[in-house]
């Protein structure tokens, strides 16, 4: 391969040119292939009233609404699980002489949407890096869109969940491209608060669906009391898809992707009014110039990298999504209207305090918008695991003392979720998404995000699958084994992971060990970034 390279002298370092072709460049077919997907141009001029503040809380709602309905879907089934319309459409088949449906059942429709995100997010990783985040989101949404038609007149169950798989690999897309918007769009001092807002999204959406699912229930017995929060899916989605009209790419996608001055000025229509000559543009600009140089000298990562040079990353970034889940939160999002009935309460009331329930989970995120930069994420991560592994150990004790009547059983059980939801939704819910976002450099970053995003869906379908069967066999003492995984997630994070707090996404690179910003490769990239600016502004003259 020929390449033309800048060396140091005396140092031995070498960097290839901006137009270097990759030892790991794609057959002549599918870069042919990837080539024509490419978007070609891309509009960043907008209007003089339209300031860096409003760019960015438009950018930010549009791709939390990503998780809104990704958290909109959660809740939903927890209150169909309960509606007797909707078990007389789609369970009556699978009922037993008691009426009782079959774990196993309840976990496959449950469970298929986990197992198609997570195969979509596993794929989404390479189109997010050749179409761009805006467009797998876009893809996201129009799948989730078509996929909830599907579902709200599905005449039986298999074609209820072959819409719901569908909506799965909606689902994938948007969760593994909605953090990296975030993250990639966000001052290095905000990242945290950003990708804060974006869980609270995901659990405002989970709340709206409580509270959806609590409203369309006095439509009972009309098919309107299943069939109504599906059409509430399908505006949300529509909005989603009109915004990302008007919406930017992220300026780190652009510069990595041949659109420097377009780069260049997204950031200033972010963070600067459009003003491409402020200072903190010009040295963000520069970074992130400095990092897509570095990176291409390295080449786009491959999957065998991401269990090798960036085998801590990736851990990291994995593990914290698989504890998300095995800590419990979804035995508690998808089975507490049914927990709840079980433990006492009537199906009105324990849609109700589920959607009470919701609204404390939201107010529970807030405070992470300001203590994840501000304490850091390691911290929260362990104040989390301690705190859940108590409230789970006093919600089965509620559930498995024989001494307590119904009512109080089904009380003290809602009492400790409520603490249990509080205290995840403002650690082990947000930064799970946010450290993948964050650690990856990013060559790695979408396939980085990917590996989390997969394994967030295959923890998350292990525990939709298993928890009605464990439920059934061992009863509130299911609490016990998720107390454990609390515990586990407490060692691993203590001496194990790599506090990132207020740092720029480039800097973040230091702090594994990486060479990509030390002071001998710096001035080198700096002079590099210069020369291909002046190569830019010659091809237009």
């Amino acid at each position: 391969m020929d390449t033309a390279t800048s060396t140091k002298a005396g140092k031995g370092h070498e960097y290839p040119a901006i137009d270097t072709v990759e030892d790991s460049a794609p057959p002549p077919l599918l870069s042919k292939l990837e080539s024509a997907l490419k978007p070609k141009s891309f509009w960043t001029k907008y209007p003089a009233w339209v300031s860096s503040r409003y760019l960015m809380a438009v950018t930010s709602f549009y791709s939390s609404l990503g998780d809104f309905l990704f958290g909109f879907d959660q809740g939903i089934m927890a209150g169909l699980l309960v509606n007797q319309v909707f078990k007389d459409r789609f369970f009556s088949p699978y009922m037993d002489s008691h009426g009782s449906i079959s774990p196993n059942i309840t976990g496959i429709t449950v469970a298929c949407l986990q197992v198609s995100a997570g195969f979509a997010a596993l794929s989404c990783s390479r189109l997010c890096d050749i179409l761009g985040r805006r467009y797998c989101m876009r893809i996201g949404g129009l799948i989730y869109f078509v996929a909830a038609f599907i579902q709200a007149f599905a005449p039986s169950l298999p074609c209820f969940i072959v819409g719901r798989t569908i909506q799965g690999f909606g689902v994938g897309f948007l969760s593994m491209t909605v953090p990296v918007i975030q993250s990639e769009i966000a001052a290095g001092h905000k990242r945290g608060l950003m990708v804060g807002v974006e869980f609270t999204f995901n659990i405002l959406g989970y709340a709206t669906s409580c509270w959806v699912d609590y409203g369309f229930f006095f439509h009972l017995p009309s098919n309107m009391s299943w069939q109504g929060p599906y059409f509430v899916q399908c505006a949300i989605a529509f909005l989603m898809l009109s915004l990302s009209v008007i919406v930017p790419e992220t300026p780190r996608w652009l510069a990595a992707n041949g659109f420097p001055a377009e780069a260049l000025q997204t950031l200033a229509n972010l963070h600067s009014d459009g003003r491409i000559e402020q200072d903190e543009v010009v040295a963000m600009n520069i970074e992130i110039q400095e990092a897509v140089l570095y990176e291409r000298h390295l080449g786009v990562a491959s999957w065998k990298e991401m269990f090798t040079i960036y085998r801590h990353r990736t851990f990291m970034a994995m593990t914290g999504q698989m504890f998300a889940q095995l800590n419990g939160i979804n035995v508690i999002s998808f089975y507490l209207a049914s927990s709840l009935e079980t433990a006492g309460f009537s199906t009105e009331k324990s849609l109700l305090y589920a959607g009470y329930n919701s609204v404390v989970y939201i107010f529970a995120t807030l405070p992470t918008w300001y203590l994840a930069d501000k304490w850091g994420r390691r911290p929260l991560l362990m104040f989390g695991s301690i705190s859940m592994a108590i409230a789970l150990s006093m919600v089965c004790m509620f559930t498995e003392l024989p001494s307590l009547s119904a009512l109080q059983r089904a009380n003290g059980m809602f009492a400790f979720v409520v603490v249990y939801n509080a205290i995840f939704g403002a650690t082990w819910g947000p930064i799970p998404w946010l450290l993948p976002a964050e650690v990856f450099p990013l060559r790695a970053r979408a396939k980085g995000m990917s590996l989390a995003t997969v394994a967030n869906w295959a923890f998350n379908f292990a525990i939709g699958m298993s928890s009605p069967a464990a439920f059934a066999g061992i009863k509130g003492y299911y609490y016990l084994i998720i107390v454990g995984f609390c515990l586990i997630s407490l060692a691993m994070v203590k001496y194990m992971y790599i506090e990132t707090a207020r740092v720029t996404l480039e800097e973040i690179a230091i702090q594994f060990g990486d060479r990509a910003f030390e002071h001998e490769d710096q001035l080198d990239l700096q002079e590099m970034v210069r020369s291909q600016q002046n190569k830019d502004t010659n091809t237009k003259v």
